[in-house]
């Protein structure tokens, strides 16, 4: 009985953890937009859930996969209790010595629409070069958020092998 008494002395409120809550709200946006984490993965099944690649050496038509775990971006209150968040996103390859060699803009769009300011969001984005002569490259990703003006670019260099 002692031990539940000291364990309950210690605990937090509801009303203290929701303060703290939006303490890193505030935090968050006054954030510009930064990636936790970005980096290359064999498979990605949701925030925190990934295999991380060995290595950046990738063979001619394999996928390259990018994991990206964004902070900062901002939330849309929509006003029926759901907030919008999400982004542009555009694609620039580079050779190694960087010089362009592809590009896309608005390569792919990710938004989702929940009832909580999510801050556990992933980026899984996909591209293949098939074709690409081997050699050394770097993939550029420029997101913009669709709810603020910020902006941040991810740019992983990667090696296409024979």
């Amino acid at each position: 009985m002692l031990l539940a008494a000291a364990t309950s002395a210690g605990a937090q409120s509801i009303e203290a953890i929701e303060k703290a809550e939006a303490a890193v709200v505030a935090a968050w946006n006054a954030t510009p937009l930064a990636y936790r984490r970005a980096l290359f993965v064999d498979h990605a099944q949701g925030f925190g859930v990934y295999q991380a690649r060995a290595n950046a050496v990738f063979k001619s038509g394999e996928p390259l996969i990018v994991y990206a775990e964004p902070v900062g971006y901002a939330w849309k209150d929509n006003g029926d209790g759901t907030y919008s968040f999400g982004f542009n996103v555009d694609l620039l390859l580079k050779t190694g010595k960087g010089a362009i060699v592809g590009g896309q803009e608005n390569f792919q769009t990710l938004e989702l629409t929940s009832r909580s300011l999510n801050r556990e969001f992933m980026l899984t984005l996909t591209l293949n070069v098939d074709g690409a002569p081997a050699g050394d490259y770097v993939v550029e990703y420029r997101t913009r958020d669709i709810h603020s003006s910020k902006s941040a670019v991810i740019s992983l260099p990667f090696t296409v092998a024979d």
